[in-house]
């Protein structure tokens, strides 16, 4: 009885040991990454990176830990984990990829936090950046995760890496209707748009002619940061008083 209350009492000691690691360890790893995430050092995209780097080292770590308070020699457990870590390492070459395709994002800044990006066939704000893959929030408002290893070998556009952007709308007029009064209306639209830079005059020309339409072609500039409703405010606006000008 004596014995089985000892073993039990031992048992009982490494589970409290275990908990009291593991607690800490997932404590610390928060800690750390919300101190990283905070740091006015770092920029968006660095602080992203890095507070999910450290918060990954230190659970791994907190695991380590954990298995040599079971009493799990450490030569015998680093001996073990080199084995296992050759074997991890050969089937998880896609993730050591985009390990490195983060740190790569981070080095040279294709793109940061905040940007609008076109890459890997999708369009959005990119909202995060993990140590393996970076998030998007799609102009459909919808979330999408894309692996960094993929984006450091794909072409990647980014539209507010300066300060404007271009807003480039069409619309198609009949040759029987009132072109030149079109045209006018859209200038005219643009001229009055708050959001569209006076800097370089608003355009508008007639870019292509196909059967039995001309299309008209605005071309302005507005803030990067104001480009979505730029646009949606100008097409808005065109949709409404082309037709009538057009009469």
């Amino acid at each position: 009885m004596v014995n089985l209350l000892s073993a039990l009492t031992s048992i009982a000691a490494v589970l409290i040991k275990l908990v009291i690691i593991i607690v800490a360890g997932l404590v610390i790893a928060n800690v750390v990454s919300g101190i990283i995430r905070k740091s006015k050092k770092l920029d968006e995209t660095a602080k992203s990176f890095f507070a999910s780097f450290a918060s990954l080292a230190i659970k791994i770590l907190t695991v380590i830990t954990a298995l040599m308070a079971l009493g799990i020699p450490a030569a015998t457990f680093v001996t073990v984990l080199g084995s296992v870590g050759l074997a991890v390492g050969l089937a998880m070459q896609g993730a050591l990829a985009n390990f490195a395709g983060g740190i790569l994002i981070v080095v040279f800044h294709p793109f940061k936090v905040g940007d609008h990006v076109t890459m890997g066939g999708q369009s959005g704000i990119v909202k995060n950046i993990s140590i393996f893959y970076t998030t998007l929030l799609a102009d459909d408002n919808t979330v999408v995760t894309l692996p960094n290893g993929t984006l450091t070998n794909a072409p990647i556009v980014n539209s507010t890496i300066d300060d404007c952007r271009r807003i480039d709308i069409e619309r198609a007029v009949p040759f029987d209707s009132d072109i030149e009064a079109a045209r006018k209306a859209m200038l005219d639209i643009a001229d009055k748009n708050a959001l569209v830079l006076k800097t370089s005059a608003p355009t508008v020309t007639v870019s292509s002619h196909v059967a039995d339409k001309a299309t008209l072609k605005l071309t302005a500039l507005a803030h990067s940061a104001d480009y979505s409703k730029a646009v949606t405010e100008l097409t808005s606006a065109i949709e409404s008083a082309l037709p009538k000008a057009a009469e």
